[in-house]
C-alpha cells in the first residue's frame, strides 16, 4: 500500500509537487513525503542512496517549513531533493564515498542552505565515485550505481547516485558536482538535463573538494524549467566563504541571437562508437533547423587544455583536498585503488610544474579566445561512449579518460555548460549533447536548449529519465533572468544626454540604465541647433534618401519616470521614434522643422555623431576659463547653487563660513573653505575685511556675492576692484545710482522707462503735502535708501501725510543712514513683474524673460512664475524692451533685474527699481530658457561675454517657484529654528536647497530652506506639478510654511492668476493645525503599537502606556488604529484649534472643556476653528488620550511616530509638548479614515467597553509566572507573599518603569553567581515588556519606554491585555498581582481586540476570579539536559503571553553559548519563520517575541526544539566581527559632573563616591593608573545591545585578566552624559543616550547612536552589533568634543575594520596565557571578592538607614503664612528661589523630579519666601510641605 502511494509521485516535476501540496492538507503532504522516503533503501540494496532521512529529521524539516512566513510562495515548497554525498547537509553524514572519511557536518553547505530556504526537503545523500574522482560511477565501496536503462551499463560519474534518483523520478532535482564532467556525463547516460553553471556561480562552501579551483556544484533535473528554477535559487555569491565565488551580472545574456553561431568540432573522436555519432549529427541538423549557423572549428586548443587536467599538476588539488585525512593513515579498507592511484600521482608534481602548466593554460586560453571570437556557443557530444561495467573493469583509466574528451576543458576554460538529451540508440540507451557558452551565458544556454527541444521534439514529445512511454513534458519552458526591462522604455539619445555630456544627469535622475552604443539606420541627418544657452543641443532629422547612420546610445528608463524625463526636454526637441541600424524602432529625440531650419543651425551629419562634432569644436576653438578660482561670498542655498556651476565649469570654488555654518552644505561642496570665525552676519558674511582677506589667502580671482549680504554693497564692489579682485556684478557707481530710489527714477526716466507719477526728493512735510495733493491719494512715501519693507508707507488721505513723511524720513536716517524721501502714486491691486537682464558692460543688454512675483507677504515673495500670466504679448515685449534700454544706458554688467509695477486694469506698467544682483527666483528663468545665469555672470565678469546680437532666447513652457521657509505660519510667521529630522523633496522637481536630514537651522540667518521649482508645458501643467511637488515635500524638525504654500498654490485665486502684491494681506489662510496654549505636565504624541522590531537593540516600543484607551480614542473618531494621538499624564493641555476637527478623549477621568463648557469623554466631539480645548487634572488613573480625526502629522522614525523622549526621537521633535508648539493634522490621510455609522458617531461608548478604573486606588493585575520563579530563584513561601500582598506604586514611576514597594523577596540562592553578588543578579538578558523585574530587592515593571537588556531576574510578566492598567497606576496606588494561565491571557487579549474592532457591547472580557489560578504555574516550559557534543543544557522559560526566554548552559559567560544564540537567530531569519516577531540576544539567552495570532506558545516551543537539531555545537567557529577603535577622554568634566550631580541629589556618600575609578581600583587591589591603563588596553567584545538603551553595548573584555570586580550604583543615577563609558563588574557599557544608569563611569567617547544616519558608514542608527570588538584610545576632552561635533553632523569617520573572529585561535591564546589568567581569577574569587562583598553589604545597610523623607512642622511659621504643598511624589531636584527672596504669583519655586519629569511647583501668591523645606536629593511625597511663603496683599 505504502509503495503504491509513493509510486504516484514518480516522475513528478517541481511544479507537480507544489501543486500537490497546495491541493491537500499539510498532514497529507507530510504523509506523502514520509511514504516516499520509506520506500527507498540505501546501498547495497539500492547503490544510488548512501543515507536517507530519518523519520525524526523529516518531521523536523516539515515542521520548520510549515512555520515559515509565505511558505506557499516558496519556489521549492515541499519538493523532495537529493544531495550528492560530497556536499554537506546537516542531519546526514558526509562520506565522499569513503567510509573512513565519514563525518557529521555541523551545518549545511551553502547550496543546501539555499535549497532549504527555498522550501526543499532533503530526503537523502547519493553515491559517487570516491572523492568525486571519475566519470564512470564505479569507484565507490558502497556499490556501483547502474544506468537506469541497463543494469549492465554504467550510469556515469562521479555524480552517479544523483543522476539515478532523478532519472527514476524519485526526486525532481538532485545536486551533483562537476570538475571535469561529473554533472554532465551522468545526464547523457540517463536521459536527463545536467546543468553545469559558470564557475563560482554556485558556492562550494561545505563541498568536499576534488579540484577546488575548478569545482562546480551541478544540477540534475528532468526538464529545463526545473533546472532554471534551481539555477536561480543557487546563483548567489558567497565571497566570504568560497574563495572562487563571484557575483553574477545583474543583467546577464538572456538569449543568443536568432541566428546564433554554434561551433562544433571539425574532427570528432568517437573511439570506435558507431551509434552515438548518428544521434549527434541528427542533433546538429535540428539546431540548424532552428536557425543556428553551424561552424566547424579546430578543437585542438580545447582538447590540449583538457589533457592538462590529468596530465598536469591540477591533480595535486585532489591530494590537497584529502591530505589531512591521508596523513592520519586511515584504513585501506573501503579505499578505491584507482582513486588512490590518481591521488598519489599528485606527489610527482612540483611547484615549478604548477607554474609551467599555468603558463601553458594561459597561452591556450589566448588561443581559445581568438578561436571563439565570432562563436556564440559550442555543441559537442556529452560523452562518446555508453560503457558497460565490464568495459570499465577492463580499462578503468582509459574508459574514464575517453568519457571526458568533450567535458574536461570546460572549467579550465571558465565556460558554462548544459547537457541535454539527444535521443536513444537502437539498444535503448540514451545519449546527449552539451551546449557550451562563455562565462555567464547560463540563461542563454537554457534558452538555446529550449529552442532545440521545440524543433527536435515537437508537441512536447520529449521523454525524460526512464519515463519513455505515454509521457508528455510541459516543463521545458524557461523564463530567463529577472530583469525589469518590461517595466521600462528604451530610449536612444543623440546629443547632450550622451555619457560625459552636460545633460547626462537627467538620465541618471530618472534611473536610466545604459544598454548599448549603436547607430541609427541610414535615414538621418544631424544638426547643431542655434545656441540659446550654455549647452549646445543637436537635432535629429529623418530623411528618405541620402541619409547617414548617426551614433546614438540606448538606455532603459523606468516607465514611471519617463514622463519626468520628457518634461525636461526643451523645444524644438520632442520625443518620437527612431529606427536603429538593426531595424528596431525605439523612442528618441526628434527635432521639429523649426529647429533645423532656424537661423544658425548647422548640418553636422558628416561627423557621424554629436561627440565627434564636439571634439572637432574643442580642437578648433580656443576655450578659456573665465577664472581659475572664485570665492562665493554667501551661504545657504544660493552658495550651494553657485558652487554647482563652478564645478561644472571646472573652476575652483572657495566657501566662507561662520561658526554655525561650519558643517553647512556649501562648506562641504566647496573646494576650499575659510572660517570667518564669528556667529553674527555682521561678524562674518557682512565683514568686508574678512572676506577680502579670505579671497587673498585662497588666490581667488573673483568674488561672486549671490543675493543678500554684500551683493548690492557699492563699497564692497569698489573694494574688490581696488584689491585687483573681480566683483561678479555691476560697478559701485551703478549700484549707488540704482540703489537710491530717487536717482533710480531719474535714470529710468532718461532710458524712457515708464514711471509711476511721483516726485523727486522732498525736504519738508509741507512740501510733501503739496506734492501729494497733485499726485492724488493714495500715495506711497518712500525712503530713497529703503528696502525689505522698511521706509515704505502708504498714505490714504491728507490727514496723515505730514506725520508719515516725518516717520519715513526718520526710518531712512536710522536704518540706512540716508534721510532722503520721495513719493509715488499708489497703484491699487498692482502686480509685481520683473525682467531678468544681462549686460556685457559695453552698452549691450539682453532681456531674458520676465517673472511675475506678485504673491508677496510683507513685501517678501512667496511664489513666483514665468512667463507672467495674463499679460498681453505686446505689453510683455514692451517690458523687455524697456528693461534692455535701461541696461544699455547704464552699460550694465552681469545679471540684474528691472522691477515694474503692472496695472492689469489699465494694461500699464511703471518702473519700480533695479536689483543689481542675481535674484532669488532666477531658477525659473533658467528652467524656461535653458540658460545657466550664474555661468553667464562669470563669463561676463571676465570680459568674455557672448555676442548678444547673435543670441536668440527662446522661452519654453512655464516655470514656478515656491519658497520654503523655516517659519511658523500659525504664529505670524515667526522664525522656527531646529534640527531637521526628515527632509524629503520630490526627486523629479528642481530643488535649490542647502538643507538635508540633520541640518541645524539657526536663528542667525535668513529662514530660507529651499526653493521648489517646477517646469511645465503650460501654466496648467506647471501648476499641477507645483501642487504635486508641495504635497511630496516633507520637512520635519522645525515648523515650515509648507502648509501655507499648499494652501496658496491650490487656491482659486492662484489658479486663476488673480494676483496682486497686496492680495495675501487679505488671503484667508486656514492652517490645518492646532496650537498648544498650555502643554500639561507630560503630554506627548504616541502611536500604536509603537516601534516594533527594535527591542533587540535597546529601542523600546514607546507607544501608549494604556493601549486599550488609546485604541478606543482612535476608534471613536474613525481613525486607522495606527494614527498618532496625544498621551496626557496627570495634567492635560490646553489646545487652540485652527481647523475644524473631530476629537475623542479616553483614559482616566478628567475635567474636559471646550470653550469653558464641559464635554464628555469616550464619544466623538466636533470642534471648529477657533475652539479652545482644555483637559484638566486626572481624577482617576494616570493618563488620558486625545485622538483627532486624521491623526497628528509627525515624522516616522524606525517605523513609528511614537515619542521616545530619552532618545530624542519620534513624535513632536522627540520630546514632550511645550507651550506654543504647533501641530498639523495629517491632511493627506483624512480621506483614508471613515467615521463610524450615524447611529453611533454621536453616542458614547457602551459602558461595558470602558476601562474599569478603581476610585479607591486598589488595582488587580493579571500576570503570567516567569521567566524566573521558585524554587531556583525564589523560595516557595515568597511566591505566596508576592501574590497575596499588595504593592505600593513608588513615586519614581514613569514611562520607563513602574517601581513598587512591598514584601521583601526571600531568595532561594545567596548570590547571582557570575551575574553579580546579589541573588537578583543575572547575566544580562532581554526583558519582556511588562516584566516585573527585581532590581535588588525592589521590583520594577518594565514599561513601553523601559530598557530592554539588563541583569535582574523577573518573577512574573503582566499579561498583554492587562498592561493598560500599568499605564494608569500612579504613585500611591496599590497593586495586587494574580496569576493567570497563558490561555486565559490570550483569551483576554482576543476579547480586547474584538471589543475595539467591533465596539460591540459586552464583548469585552475582563480579569475575574474564575480565570485566576489557585497556584502559580511553573514558568519552565521545557528543560533539555546537556547532551555532550550535541547541545548544552537548554531551558525554555515562559516570559509572558507573547515571549519565550531561551536560556543556554549554566550561569556563566561562555562565548560558545553566544555563538549558539547567534546561530539560532540566523536560522530563524533564514527560514523567515512565521509568527516570530523579534529575537533579542543576551549574554546566555535569547528572548523570542512571537505573535500568538500566528503561532501558539506550544507550536513555537515545538519549532524551537526542531531548530535546536539544526544548530552546530562546536568550539571551532568563526563569526563576522568589526574591530572599532573609539576615542575616549578619561574622567572628562562632563562625566565627572554626572558623578557630582548624583552625589548632590541622590546619595551623598557611597563606596563609589566621589571617584568611580578609585572605587574600582580599591576593590580590585590595583591603582587608579592601572584602571586607566586597563580601559585603553582592553578589547571588549559586544554580547548584546540595549543595556542602557539605543544600541548601548553589553561588552566583555576578551582578556579574562581585564574582567574586574565591580558593582553598579544603588540607587542608579537619574542622568548620565551621552557617550559615557562605564564598567559594571566584568562588563563595559557605552551610554548611547543621556539616560539613567548604574555603571561606574570611567570617561566619555563619541556618541554611538547615529540617530539620523548622517555618517557615511551608517546603514542603521546603531554603531555596534553582537560580536563586534571595541578598543579605546586616549584623546583630550577638547579633541573629544570636536569629534563629537563631527559625529553629530555626520562627518566623523569611524575607525573600524572587518575581520573574522576565530574562536579556536582565541582559545589557543587563552591557553597560552592560562597561568596568569588562573592567578588573576583566584585572586578575584578569594580575598578581593570577600572585601568587595563586605563593602557592598555595608553600603546597602547605610542606604536603608538614610532613605527617609524629611518632614517639617507647620506651627513654626507666622499665622498668615501660606503653605505650599507638592502635588507630586518625587525627589527634590533644586530650588529656583532663595529664602528671603520676594516672588510673584505664578512664579516657580522648586522643581520636583518625578516620573523622569521635572515638575514645577509654583506660588499662587505674591510674597516673601520664608522657608524651603527640603534639600537637594530629599524624597518628597505627594501632599508634603515644600515651601512656606509670607504673603503680600495689595
Amino acid at each position: 500500500m505504502t509503495n503504491n502511494i509513493a509510486k504516484k509521485t514518480l516522475g513528478w516535476s517541481i511544479k507537480d509537487w507544489i501543486e500537490f501540496h497546495q491541493s491537500v492538507t499539510a498532514d497529507e503532504s507530510f504523509k506523502q513525503l514520509q511514504y516516499l522516503v520509506e520506500c527507498q533503501q540505501i546501498a547495497p540494496t539500492d547503490p544510488a542512496w548512501l543515507s536517507l532521512c530519518s523519520a525524526d529529521t523529516l518531521k523536523k524539516q516539515w515542521q520548520i517549513l510549515q512555520h515559515r512566513s509565505g511558505k506557499e510562495s516558496l519556489p521549492l515548497y515541499g519538493v523532495p531533493v537529493a544531495i550528492k554525498d560530497n556536499i554537506d547537509a546537516r542531519g546526514f553524514p558526509t562520506t565522499a564515498a569513503c567510509p573512513s572519511f565519514l563525518y557529521e557536518p555541523e551545518k549545511d553547505s551553502k547550496v543546501v542552505k539555499l535549497l532549504r530556504n527555498a522550501g526543499a526537503i532533503i530526503i537523502g545523500k547519493t553515491n559517487l565515485d570516491q572523492f568525486a574522482t571519475g566519470l564512470v560511477g564505479t569507484r565507490s565501496p558502497y556499490g556501483k550505481t547502474p544506468c537506469v536503462f541497463s543494469d549492465k551499463h554504467v550510469s556515469g560519474g562521479s555524480s552517479a547516485g544523483s543522476a539515478s534518483v532523478v532519472a527514476r523520478g524519485i526526486v525532481p532535482i538532485a545536486l551533483g558536482t562537476d570538475t571535469a564532467g561529473s554533472g554532465r556525463v551522468p545526464a547523457a547516460l540517463n536521459n536527463l538535463i545536467g546543468l553545469k553553471p559558470t564557475k563560482g556561480t554556485f558556492s562550494c562552501q561545505g563541498v568536499v573538494p576534488a579540484c577546488k579551483s575548478l569545482d562546480c556544484v551541478s544540477v540534475f533535473s528532468l526538464n529545463l524549467s526545473d533546472a532554471e528554477c534551481c539555477f536561480k535559487i543557487l546563483c548567489e555569491s558567497d565571497l566570504e566563504n568560497d574563495e572562487y565565488s563571484r557575483t553574477y551580472p545583474r543583467s546577464p545574456l538572456r538569449k543568443f541571437s536568432d541566428s546564433v553561431t554554434i561551433g562544433i568540432p571539425k574532427d570528432l573522436l568517437w573511439y570506435g562508437e558507431e551509434e552515438n555519432p548518428v544521434l549527434y549529427d541528427n542533433a546538429i541538423k535540428q539546431l540548424e533547423k532552428s536557425g543556428a549557423n553551424i561552424t566547424k572549428i579546430d578543437f585542438e586548443p580545447l582538447l590540449e587544455l583538457a589533457r592538462c587536467l590529468y596530465e598536469g599538476p591540477w591533480v595535486a588539488e585532489r591530494y590537497s583536498a584529502v591530505k589531512d585525512f591521508l596523513q592520519k593513515n586511515p584504513s585501506s579498507k573501503g579505499f578505491d585503488h584507482v582513486v588512490k592511484s590518481i591521488i598519489d600521482s599528485a606527489k610527482k608534481f612540483s611547484a615549478v610544474d604548477a607554474f609551467q602548466f599555468e603558463y601553458k593554460r594561459q597561452g591556450l586560453l589566448q588561443k581559445i579566445d581568438k578561436l571563439l571570437e565570432n562563436i556564440d556557443a559550442l555543441c559537442v557530444p556529452t560523452c562518446p561512449l555508453n560503457p558497460t561495467f565490464e568495459d570499465v573493469s577492463n580499462e578503468p583509466i582509459l574508459v574514464n579518460s575517453r568519457q571526458g574528451t568533450w567535458t574536461n576543458f570546460v572549467n579550465l576554460a571558465d565556460m558554462a555548460a548544459l547537457a541535454i538529451p539527444s535521443g536513444f540508440r537502437s539498444d535503448g540507451l540514451p545519449t546527449g549533447i552539451t551546449l557550451i557558452g562563455k562565462k555567464f551565458t547560463d540563461f542563454a544556454l537554457l534558452d538555446l536548449a529550449q529552442m532545440y527541444f521545440q524543433i527536435a521534439y515537437p508537441n512536447n514529445s520529449r521523454t525524460f529519465g526512464i519515463f519513455t512511454e505515454g509521457v508528455e513534458i510541459n516543463d521545458d519552458k524557461v523564463s530567463g533572468p529577472v530583469i525589469s526591462s518590461s517595466d521600462s522604455i528604451k530610449l536612444a539619445v543623440v546629443g547632450a544626454h550622451l555619457k560625459g555630456l552636460p545633460l547626462h544627469w537627467q538620465l541618471e535622475k530618472v534611473n536610466a540604465t545604459f544598454i548599448s552604443s549603436t547607430k541609427t539606420s541610414k535615414n538621418y541627418e544631424l544638426y547643431a541647433l542655434p545656441r540659446t544657452g550654455p549647452i549646445l543641443k543637436p537635432g535629429l532629422r529623418r530623411v528618405n534618401e541620402e541619409g547617414f547612420a548617426i551614433q546614438v546610445e540606448t538606455y532603459s528608463i523606468p516607465v514611471e519616470n519617463f514622463g519626468t524625463f520628457i518634461s525636461m526636454v526643451p523645444e524644438p526637441l520632442g520625443i518620437g521614434s527612431v529606427e536603429l541600424e538593426n531595424g528596431e524602432w525605439v523612442k528618441s529625440f526628434i527635432c521639429e522643422e523649426s529647429g533645423y531650419t532656424a537661423k544658425g543651425s548647422v548640418n553636422i551629419t558628416k561627423y557621424g555623431g554629436f561627440k565627434t562634432y564636439l571634439k572637432f569644436l574643442e580642437t578648433n576653438t580656443k576655450t578659456k576659463k573665465p577664472f581659475t578660482t572664485v570665492l562665493v561670498a554667501n551661504r545657504g542655498e544660493i552658495a550651494v547653487r553657485i558652487i554647482k556651476t563652478l564645478k561644472k565649469m571646472e573652476i575652483q570654488s572657495v566657501a566662507i563660513f561662520s561658526t554655525p555654518d561650519r558643517y553647512s552644505q556649501h562648506v562641504i561642496d566647496a573646494d576650499l573653505t575659510v572660517d570667518l570665525k564669528g556667529v553674527s552676519a555682521a561678524d562674518t558674511y557682512l565683514n568686508i575685511e574678512k572676506i577680502i582677506d579670505a579671497a587673498k589667502k585662497t588666490g581667488a580671482q573673483a568674488i561672486i556675492p549671490g543675493y543678500g549680504f554684500l551683493s548690492e554693497n557699492a563699497d564692497f564692489s569698489e573694494r574688490c576692484d581696488a584689491e585687483g579682485i573681480t566683483f561678479v556684478g555691476p560697478s559701485g557707481d551703478v549700484m549707488r545710482g540704482l540703489g537710491l530710489k530717487h536717482s533710480a527714477r531719474e535714470i529710468a526716466k532718461k532710458a524712457n522707462v515708464p514711471l509711476v507719477p511721483g516726485s523727486s526728493l522732498i525736504t519738508t512735510a509741507h512740501e510733501a503735502k503739496e506734492i501729494a495733493a497733485k499726485l492724488e491719494y493714495p500715495i506711497m512715501v518712500k525712503s530713497t535708501a529703503g528696502g525689505g519693507g522698511i521706509g515704505l508707507q502708504k498714505v490714504e488721505s491728507e490727514d496723515d501725510i505730514e506725520r508719515i513723511f516725518e516717520t519715513v524720513k526718520h526710518q531712512g536716517a536710522a536704518y540706512f543712514g540716508d534721510s532722503g524721501v520721495f513719493m509715488e502714486r499708489f497703484i491699487e491691486n498692482a502686480r509685481h513683474v520683473e525682467v531678468q537682464i544681462m549686460g556685457d558692460g559695453l552698452g549691450n543688454a539682453l532681456a531674458i524673460g520676465e517673472r511675475d512675483c506678485s504673491l508677496q507677504r510683507r513685501n517678501q515673495k512667496i511664489i513666483e512664475e514665468t512667463p507672467a500670466p495674463n499679460l498681453p504679448e505686446t505689453t510683455r515685449q514692451k517690458l523687455r524692451e524697456a528693461a534692455q534700454r535701461l541696461g544699455s544706458l547704464l552699460k550694465y554688467k552681469c545679471a540684474g533685474t528691472v522691477e515694474f509695477i503692472y496695472d492689469e486694469i489699465r494694461d500699464e506698467f511703471y518702473f519700480l527699481e533695479v536689483n543689481t544682483r542675481l535674484q532669488v527666483e532666477h531658477p525659473i528663468t533658467e528652467m524656461v530658457t535653458g540658460i545657466d545665469l550664474v555661468e553667464w555672470m562669470l563669463v561676463i565678469a571676465a570680459d568674455m561675454a557672448p555676442d548678444f546680437n547673435q543670441l536668440k532666447i527662446d522661452v519654453n513652457g512655464v516655470a514656478m517657484e515656491a519658497r520654503l521657509y523655516a517659519e511658523n505660519p500659525v504664529h505670524d510667521f515667526k522664525p522656527s529654528p531646529g534640527q531637521l529630522v526628515e527632509v524629503e523633496f520630490p526627486k523629479w522637481a528642481r530643488i535649490d536647497t542647502w538643507v538635508s536630514k540633520g541640518t541645524i537651522v539657526t536663528p542667525e540667518y535668513d529662514p530660507t530652506l529651499a526653493k521648489i521649482i517646477v517646469h511645465g508645458k503650460d501654466r496648467h501643467d506647471a501648476l499641477e506639478k507645483l501642487n504635486k511637488a508641495l504635497v511630496e515635500t516633507k520637512v520635519s524638525g522645525c515648523i515650515t510654511n509648507i502648509d501655507y504654500l499648499r494652501s496658496i498654490s491650490s487656491s482659486e485665486m492662484f489658479r486663476d492668476a488673480k494676483v496682486s502684491t497686496n492680495i495675501l494681506n487679505s488671503y484667508d489662510y486656514k492652517p490645518s493645525a492646532m496650537e498648544i496654549i498650555l502643554p500639561g505636565s507630560h503630554t506627548s504624541i504616541q502611536d500604536y503599537p509603537g516601534r516594533k522590531g527594535c527591542w533587540r537593540i535597546g529601542v523600546p516600543p514607546s507607544g501608549p502606556m494604556d493601549a486599550f484607551s488609546f485604541r478606543l480614542a482612535n476608534k471613536i473618531v474613525g481613525n486607522n488604529h495606527k494614527a498618532p494621538a496625544f498621551e496626557i499624564t496627570l495634567n492635560g493641555p490646553t489646545i487652540l484649534f485652527h481647523i475644524d476637527a473631530i476629537i475623542g478623549i479616553t483614559g482616566g477621568a478628567c475635567v474636559c472643556q471646550l470653550n469653558n463648557t464641559q464635554i464628555e469623554q469616550f464619544k466623538p466631539i466636533h470642534v471648529t476653528s477657533g475652539d479652545k480645548l482644555s483637559i484638566g487634572k486626572l481624577l482617576t488613573g494616570c493618563r488620558a488620550y486625545l485622538a483627532i480625526r486624521g491623526g497628528v502629522d509627525v515624522p516616522e522614525y524606525l517605523g513609528s511616530k511614537s515619542t521616545f523622549t530619552l532618545g530624542n526621537f519620534g513624535g513632536y521633535s522627540g520630546r514632550c509638548l511645550k507651550m506654543g508648539d504647533t501641530l498639523f493634522i495629517d491632511q493627506n490621510k483624512l480621506n483614508k479614515y471613515v467615521l463610524p455609522g450615524h447611529n453611533y458617531s454621536d453616542q458614547p461608548l457602551s459602558y461595558s467597553l470602558l476601562p474599569d478604573m478603581p476610585t479607591d486606588k486598589q488595582w488587580k493585575i493579571g500576570v503570567l509566572c516567569g521567566p524566573h520563579g521558585s524554587p531556583d530563584f525564589f523560595k516557595p513561601e515568597y511566591v505566596d507573599s508576592f501574590f497575596s500582598e499588595k504593592w505600593k506604586v513608588h513615586y519614581n514611576s514613569n514611562r520607563f518603569g513602574v517601581r513598587l514597594s512591598g514584601p521583601k523577596p526571600v531568595w532561594a540562592r545567596k548570590d547571582g553567581g557570575e551575574g553579580g553578588l546579589h541573588p537578583s543578579n543575572a547575566h544580562d538578558y532581554v526583558y519582556s515588556l511588562g516584566a516585573i523585574n527585581f532590581t535588588g530587592d525592589e521590583p520594577v515593571i518594565v514599561t513601553c519606554d523601559g530598557p530592554s537588556l539588563g541583569g535582574f531576574v523577573c518573577h512574573a510578566v503582566v499579561a498583554e491585555s492587562e498592561l493598560w492598567k500599568v499605564g494608569q497606576v500612579k504613585p500611591g496606588d496599590y497593586i495586587q498581582f494574580v496569576p493567570i494561565s497563558f490561555e486565559s491571557a490570550r483569551e483576554l487579549m482576543k476579547s480586547q481586540d474584538v471589543a475595539i474592532n467591533t465596539l460591540e457591547p459586552k464583548s469585552l472580557k475582563t480579569l475575574d476570579d474564575i480565570i485566576t489560578l489557585p497556584t502559580p504555574e511553573d514558568p519552565v516550559l521545557r528543560l533539555l539536559p546537556e547532551r555532550p557534543g550535541i547541545s548544552p543544557r537548554i531551558t525554555y522559560r515562559q516570559a509572558g503571553d507573547r515571549y519565550i526566554l531561551v536560556e543556554y548552559g549554566e550561569n556563566i559567560m561562555d562565548l560558545n553559548i553566544c555563538y549558539r544564540i547567534h546561530s539560532l537567530i540566523g536560522l530563524v531569519d533564514d527560514y523567515n519563520t512565521a509568527g516570530i516577531v523579534e529575537m533579542s540576544q543576551g549574554v546566555r539567552s535569547v528572548l523570542i517575541e512571537f505573535d500568538p495570532y500566528v503561532i501558539s506558545q506550544t507550536q513555537l516551543l515545538t519549532l524551537l526544539l526542531a531548530y535546536e537539531e539544526e544548530l552546530p555545537y562546536t568550539e571551532n567557529w568563526t563569526v563576522n566581527s568589526k574591530v572599532i577603535r573609539l576615542p575616549m577622554a578619561f574622567e572628562d568634566s562632563k562625566t565627572m559632573a554626572c558623578v557630582a550631580r548624583y552625589q548632590e541629589t541622590i546619595r551623598s556618600s557611597a563606596p563609589w563616591l566621589p571617584n568611580n575609578a578609585d572605587f574600582v581600583a580599591n576593590i580590585n587591589g590595583i591603582t587608579h593608573k592601572d584602571v586607566y591603563d586597563l580601559v585603553y588596553s582592553a578589547r571588549f567584545m559586544v554580547l548584546g545591545l540595549g543595556d542602557v538603551f539605543l544600541g548601548s553595548p553589553c561588552a566583555v573584555p576578551l582578556d579574562p585578566r581585564h574582567r574586574l570586580l565591580g558593582s553598579k550604583y544603588n540607587p542608579s543615577r537619574t542622568f548620565t552624559e551621552r557617550g559615557a563609558v562605564g564598567l559594571g563588574g566584568m562588563f563595559m557599557c557605552i551610554y548611547a543616550a543621556s539616560s539613567p544608569g548604574g555603571y561606574q563611569l570611567m570617561g566619555r567617547t563619541i556618541p554611538i547612536w547615529d540617530k539620523l544616519l548622517l555618517l557615511s558608514s551608517s546603514e542603521q542608527p546603531w554603531l555596534l552589533n553582537p560580536f563586534d570588538q571595541i578598543e579605546f584610545y586616549p584623546v583630550s576632552e577638547k579633541e573629544l568634543d570636536r569629534l563629537t561635533d563631527d559625529f553629530d553632523y555626520g562627518k566623523y569617520i569611524v575607525d573600524s575594520r572587518k575581520e573574522k573572529f576565530n574562536h579556536m585561535d582565541y582559545l589557543k591564546w587563552v591557553d597560552e596565557n592560562s597561568k596568569s589568567i588562573t592567578e588573576f581569577q583566584l585572586l578575584q574569587e578569594g580575598e578581593n571578592a570577600e572585601k568587595f562583598a563586605k563593602l557592598i553589604e555595608l553600603s546597602n545597610a547605610e542606604l536603608d538607614e538614610n532613605d527617609e523623607i524629611e518632614k517639617d512642622q507647620v506651627n513654626d511659621y507666622p499665622e498668615n503664612s501660606v503653605m505650599i504643598y507638592s502635588e507630586y511624589s518625587g525627589r527634590f531636584w533644586k530650588p529656583l528661589v532663595t529664602e528671603g527672596e520676594f516672588v510673584k504669583s505664578g512664579q516657580g519655586l522648586i522643581i520636583i523630579e518625578a516620573m523622569k519629569t521635572e515638575m514645577l511647583v509654583p506660588t499662587l501668591h505674591d510674597g516673601k519666601v520664608l522657608k524651603i523645606v527640603h534639600k537637594n536629593g530629599s524624597m518628597v511625597d505627594s501632599g508634603d510641605l515644600v515651601v512656606v511663603i509670607e504673603p503680600i496683599f495689595a
